[in-house]
């Protein structure tokens, strides 16, 4: 039943479209403290809503996309 629950939690988070900075941890593999000084610098879009930090999953693939080498 967990190997169940852990696919339908990684199917819904794939899904959304605003991502919080632990969702963020989890699917693409930034630490927090990464996200942190990425967002102070300005290497990474984000959104604050209220005192919130979301990130939209459509800038993340864009950012990485951008980022490619050849």
């Amino acid at each position: 039943m967990n190997k169940l629950e852990d696919l339908i939690k990684a199917v819904q988070t794939a899904t959304k479209m605003w991502l919080t900075p632990p969702e963020l941890q989890e699917e693409f593999g930034i630490s927090l403290s990464t996200q942190s000084k990425m967002r102070v610098a300005r290497k990474i879009p984000y959104h604050k809503i209220s005192k919130y930090v979301r990130y939209k999953r459509e800038d993340i693939n864009k950012m990485f996309d951008d980022g490619k080498v050849a």
